[in-house]
């Protein structure tokens, strides 16, 4: 009789068992599994016991996450190490950022107010990009090619960084313009011994960060302020005119804060252009007015909003035949 309930017993507990067993996602607590094994609690590994009801922390799973948690450790020490090389070695040399000439779209271009890099403004454009000049080291204003302001477009040499474009007016009226050059970023006080060379229609100036007793640098014009090289302002740019700009940017080897630690250094510049005129009128009010002159034939602009426009129709403005010549 003894052996028969022993018998029922241990088939209860097997059916108990298994019905935890068809739910796996369950956690099994021990009190509950003291309950089921009663008087043979004492004799079981409960921590076994409840590693079979856990799947995720069977050993044969816990062994095979472990072992690939090391090659991804592996893996990503790798990649650290790797990343942790290109970054030194691209900072191991002086460079010249990259330049943009930016043109306000709205309240200039809109207008028939365009940019190029070439004098017949083969493609006018309100955005203009010269490349980064790596591997630069100084050099001395002497070393400077004497025909920078005579190429067109981006010119980079060696050790400096060279730029021509040209601005028109070929639109619906006169109009004034703004010109900053500004300093966008920069790094290891390379700023300190930067120049900046910039040609108005042939007329050159050269700019730099104050001298450490704050005078000018000897040849130079100061920075406007520590983020803003140099401003130009346009108050008569009737339609018809085009002037002619060169940026020339390089580090002065002259320049007595042009010394080792800013080796690795970099500078960035972009020359922005915006209208000079306080024209209160609200976008939607612009655009009604475009879409009116579009349609009735009177100053058309570009439906694609990309084609610079070009209101002059008398003859294609370039900078030989030019107004202002």
């Amino acid at each position: 009789m003894k052996k028969h309930k022993e018998e029922t017993g241990s088939k209860e507990k097997k059916k108990l068992f298994q019905r935890k067993k068809k739910k796996s996602d369950q956690i099994v607590r021990i009190e509950e599994l003291e309950k089921i094994l009663g008087e043979d609690a004492d004799k079981a590994d409960l921590e076994a016991v409840v590693s079979m009801y856990m799947p995720h922390r069977r050993m044969k799973n816990f062994a095979s996450a472990l072992l690939r948690l090391d090659k991804l450790y592996l893996w990503l020490l790798g990649a650290i190490l790797l990343i942790a090389i290109l970054f030194i070695t691209a900072f191991m040399q002086e460079k010249m950022g990259n330049f943009t000439i930016n043109l306000n779209r709205l309240e200039l271009f809109r207008k028939g107010v365009s940019i190029a890099s070439d004098g017949e403004f083969t493609d006018a454009t309100a955005r203009l990009s010269a490349n980064t000049v790596a591997d630069a080291t100084n050099i001395s204003v002497e070393d400077l090619p004497e025909d920078l302001d005579n190429l067109d477009g981006e010119h980079n040499g060696k050790n400096y960084m060279a730029y021509t474009y040209y601005i028109r007016n070929a639109g619906k009226e006169d109009l004034s313009y703004i010109a900053n050059v500004t300093l966008d970023s920069y790094a290891k006080g390379a700023e300190e011994a930067v120049r900046v060379a910039v040609w108005k229609n042939g007329e050159r100036t050269i700019y730099a960060e104050p001298a450490a007793d704050g005078s000018n640098e000897p040849g130079c014009e100061n920075f406007v302020s520590h983020d803003v090289v140099c401003s130009f302002t346009e108050d008569d740019f009737a339609v018809g005119y085009v002037n002619k700009y060169t940026i020339v940017i390089w580090l002065e080897g002259d320049d007595p804060e042009c010394v080792d630690s800013i080796v690795g250094g970099s500078v960035e510049f972009s020359m922005n252009i915006d209208s000079d005129d306080d024209d209160e009128t609200n976008l939607f009010v612009k655009f009604i007015q475009d879409i009116k002159d579009t349609l009735f034939g009177d100053k058309p602009i570009s439906a694609a909003g990309n084609d610079a426009p070009d209101y002059y129709k008398d003859e294609d403005i370039t900078w030989e035949n030019r107004g202002n010549k």
